[in-house]
């Protein structure tokens, strides 16, 4: 005799939530571990990073240190061979496209203006899956000599977006805003 229709109906979910309980089954058992151990466990979702990952990491690391040292030379001509053509930056002010970056960069140069120093500190670099995307956030300071002779000091927050195209990093996009006060 056939199972009646209402009983097929809940055999189904009662499955499916038999074979997720038992894929989840070793990730509820490290959480269990971690929870009687004083160390916590590793997200379930975090992949191990592999060698390739961080021959990537340690690329990203040299650009970002080629690419604030030639910020810090006022070197523009270097320093602009790190964006892609079609760079967007949202900063204090608003949005800025290429052009009208360096358009600000070499009026600020022009008229006496530079850079004096840049630090970079506290780097967090984001990977993307294919390795051709990759993500650095950091706080940078900044001591400047302003066209009139005085001098500014800040920290931000920079949020640099990098693509890989024809085996080269370049900046496609950046975020620059104050860093929060510190006490």
């Amino acid at each position: 005799m056939p199972t009646p229709l209402p009983i097929r109906i809940l055999a189904l979910p009662v499955a499916l939530a038999a074979a997720l309980a038992a894929l989840a089954a070793p990730d509820l058992a490290a959480a269990s571990r971690a929870a009687l151990s004083s160390k916590p466990a590793a997200p379930a979702h975090r992949a191990a990073k592999t060698s390739s990952d961080e021959t990537t990491i340690a690329e990203i690391r040299d650009f970002e240190t080629r690419f604030n040292k030639s910020y810090e030379a006022n070197d523009l001509k270097a320093y602009f061979d790190f964006y892609t053509d079609d760079m967007t930056q949202f900063w204090q002010q608003g949005r800025l496209d290429l052009p009208d970056y360096r358009k600000l960069w070499e009026k600020e140069i022009g008229d006496g203006g530079k850079m004096l120093e840049v630090k970079v500190e506290e780097m967090v670099i984001h990977v993307g899956p294919s390795r051709d995307s990759a993500v650095a956030a950091y706080r940078i300071f900044t001591k400047m000599k302003q066209p009139d002779g005085t001098l500014a000091e800040s920290w931000n927050q920079e949020t640099d977006v990098l693509f890989k195209k024809n085996g080269r990093w370049k900046v496609v996009h950046i975020h620059y805003s104050d860093a929060p006060k510190t006490s």
